[in-house]
């Protein structure tokens, strides 16, 4: 079980909206050579295969780069030797052109046992002298592990796999790893769908069809619970001047956090301004009666024209703007300006909505109910990390503190005295807050029947005259030695000795 300060702290910095990253945290130089050493050994099939790309599914989040690397290295076995590999195991392969066969019509059920095909399991089956097998066994393992690893930038590395001419023959797995990794792949998947390569956007296409994601909107409700796959998703957008996406980024950028916000104005001023996309194709169309138009017609609008139409429409609808437009409906305005006068409108009713619930919030605690106060400050917090009133939330988390500390609450005074240095911690009131924390924090200890002392001495540090704190560190400390009591100890015992002796003697005498 955690400690019961590390809990509290983890509620406060969840309440005041820390975006702390829980993912695992990259590998170090060890995790790279396990990495190295379980692939190796799968390659050379000692040891149990199985349980070694289990291993390798445990380590992968870690070890993305790893993995990549492992995937790029030269082969002794040919891409046709592992092709026969596959083939053996009835694995859907790609010819040398990265084509597959047509298949005929699926039925539901096909179509799921396909998606659940396990190469491994197949692969451990097949005939041990192949030619190629250690390094398709190993290959499959690598893909697995990088599909498992739960980030964004293991996708990209299955895209490069599933077009890369010595591995393309895992083409079909890489789709179905790419899938079963959703939504963590759908980033790399969009970037891919606008890709100048005709087969590559076909790919990822397909595969975000086969999910029900290929339409931005969807995209985006699918990373609704993971803060940074959002932002990675809108700067995908942006990247990759995704068409349809646009009504997408700019509805993101009044999104209620404020790092999603940031991403999402960063990708939409990228549609904006800079330079400007290559002109659409243009033909001349076939009008009523077969006749041909006069003049050739652009087949479809490019990303900035779109965006200026979106724009307009938005601003019009939330401004009240009223703008002359050019003839595909285009705004003849600054699209980059106008579209930081809507952030500013967005940002300056978030101001309001914020400063009435913050209004609010001094008010119940100038009327003494603090809990309510410190209540609705947590949810201006969560929803508004950013709060301009952060520094005059403090006061009123630390009188709740000092509220819960009278009742003896010392988890939940902890906890407030937390959020009271979190908002303001270079505030005047930040070193009571520090302290007050620690010593509450040592009071939950010492309900729990735990040693508390080391809080204590911490909060009299930070504050040498916090009374209380000293007064718990005075009861926590062991008894002070007393040497002389040792040496009187010690002589007493030997005059104790020396009268024994001088008895005996004196009885031998009688």
């Amino acid at each position: 079980m955690r400690p019961i300060g590390l809990l509290i702290l983890a509620a406060a910095a969840a309440l005041l909206g820390a975006a702390a990253d829980v993912r695992p945290s990259r590998a170090d130089a060890r995790d790279d050579e396990r990495v190295r050493e379980l692939l190796a050994a799968i390659q050379a099939g000692s040891g149990d295969r199985a349980a070694l790309a289990r291993e390798l599914v445990d380590a992968a989040p870690r070890t993305v780069a790893a993995l990549d690397a492992f995937l790029e290295r030269p082969r002794t076995s040919t891409p046709d030797e592992r092709r026969e590999v596959l083939r053996g195991i009835k694995a859907s392969v790609p010819d040398k052109e990265g084509r597959f066969e047509t298949p005929a019509r699926q039925k539901a059920q096909e179509v799921r046992a396909e998606d659940d095909f396990d190469w491994l399991a197949a692969l451990a089956t097949a005939d041990a002298a192949a030619p190629g097998l250690g390094e398709t066994y190993a290959d499959v393992a690598a893909l697995r592990a990088l599909a498992a690893s739960g980030r964004t930038e293991a996708a990209q590395v299955l895209l490069d796999v599933a077009f890369a001419e010595d591995t393309m023959i895992y083409r079909d797995e890489c789709g179905r790893r790419l899938r079963a990794m959703a939504p963590y792949s759908l980033p790399a998947l969009h970037v891919a769908s606008q890709s100048r390569n005709k087969a590559m956007a076909r790919y990822a296409t397909y595969q975000l069809e086969r999910m029900d994601r290929q339409d931005p909107s969807k995209a985006m409700a699918a990373t609704a619970v993971d803060e940074d796959l959002r932002v990675t998703l809108l700067e995908a957008f942006g990247t990759a001047h995704h068409r349809e996406a646009v009504a997408t980024v700019l509805r993101a950028t009044d999104d209620d956090a404020p790092r999603v916000r940031r991403a999402a104005r960063a990708a939409w001023l990228s549609y904006v301004s800079g330079p400007p996309p290559p002109p659409a194709p243009k033909k001349k169309l076939v009008l009523p009666g077969g006749r041909l138009a006069a003049k050739e017609t652009p087949l479809w609008l490019t990303w900035r024209e779109l965006a200026g139409i979106e724009l307009k429409r938005t601003a019009e609808e939330v401004l009240g703007s009223v703008l002359a437009t050019n003839d595909v409906g285009v705004p003849r305005v600054d699209l980059a300006a106008l579209s930081q006068e809507l952030f500013a409108h967005h940002d300056a009713q978030r101001a309001t909505r914020d400063g009435a619930a913050f209004d609010w919030a001094m008010q119940a605690a100038q009327r003494g109910d603090l809990a309510a106060a410190g209540a609705a400050l947590d949810r201006l917090l969560a929803a508004n990390p950013e709060l301009t009133q952060r520094d005059q939330a403090a006061p009123i988390y630390l009188e709740l503190a000092r509220a819960h500390e009278r009742a003896a609450a010392w988890s939940e005074a902890a906890a407030a005295f937390g959020k009271a240095h979190g908002v303001a911690p270079d505030g005047p009131l930040a070193v009571d807050a520090l302290a007050g924390r620690e010593y509450a924090l040592g009071k939950a200890l010492e309900a729990a029947g735990k040693d508390g002392g080391a809080n204590f001495r911490r909060a009299i540090e930070l504050k040498p005259d916090y009374a209380p704190a000293r007064a718990a560190a005075a009861r926590d400390e062991p008894p002070v030695s007393k040497p002389w009591l040792l040496y009187a100890a010690a002589g007493a015992t030997f005059a104790l000795g020396f009268l024994v002796a001088g008895l005996l003697r004196r009885r031998r005498h009688v």
